[in-house]
């Protein structure tokens, strides 16, 4: 016997294998009841997705459109609980397509995680303006060939090998240069940093004698780096 000439609605709510049978028989009760029950939470869902009220409806009938396609071509769900899952999941599939085919830029979900900003902070940019300012003075305190080789192969990032023609060097003893003018340069940040450790511990004492005491003398802190 015919499954659409003996199929009866269940409880609202519910969905069995008849009801699923029915619907790949394209029975009209069966796909009325369908659209009936799942009209307002697939809108809803549209709703967090779609800003237009025509997308919206446009989307909503071309989800229970591919719905009945779907079943109407024989294929069936494993479990006939799954039925709203399917659904739902449908309605995401189309609300995106529809976002990427009628909107010029991408909208984001109701309860989506707003993005990050990527840019710094006030305190962060200027942390990292007072270390450019500090890292310039150290590279004026530098030689002219220290500053050029830190800058052209540390910064820059140029060829070596000109940099080598230009400095009539090979190689290695490109490396030894380089060596000697990043010592040198952490000799001078060292020399720029300690003297403000020492002021705090000073004042915390009281002395002036005792910041003298261990303030370091950069004459001898540039001497001890010139000598590698």
């Amino acid at each position: 016997m015919d499954r659409q000439a003996t199929y009866s609605a269940p409880p609202s709510g519910t969905f069995d294998e008849d009801y699923l049978a029915a619907l790949r028989n394209s029975d009209p009760r069966a796909e009325s009841r369908l659209v009936s029950h799942f009209s307002r939470p697939v809108r809803m869902k549209l709703r967090g997705c779609l800003r237009s009220h025509e997308l919206v409806q446009d989307a909503q009938q071309e989800t229970f459109l591919r719905v009945l396609i779907y079943f109407r071509s024989g294929k069936t769900l494993d479990h006939p609980a799954c039925l709203p899952r399917f659904i739902y999941m449908v309605s995401h599939n189309v609300a995106l397509e529809f976002l990427r085919t009628y909107t010029r830029h991408d909208q984001w979900f109701a309860d989506a995680p707003q993005p990050a900003d990527p840019a710094l902070d006030p305190e962060s940019r200027a942390a990292v303006t007072e270390r450019q300012q500090i890292v310039r003075r150290l590279l004026e305190d530098l030689t002219e060939r220290d500053r050029q080789l830190l800058c052209r192969v540390s910064l820059e990032e140029e060829d070596k090998d000109a940099i080598c023609r230009e400095f009539h060097v090979d190689r290695q003893y490109l490396r030894v240069l380089l060596y000697r003018a990043r010592v040198r340069f952490k000799a001078l940040l060292h020399v720029q940093a300690k003297p403000n450790r020492s002021c705090s511990g000073a004042m915390a004492r009281g002395s002036n004698a005792a910041r003298k005491r261990r303030r370091p003398a950069p004459q001898r802190c540039l001497a001890a780096a010139a000598a590698y």
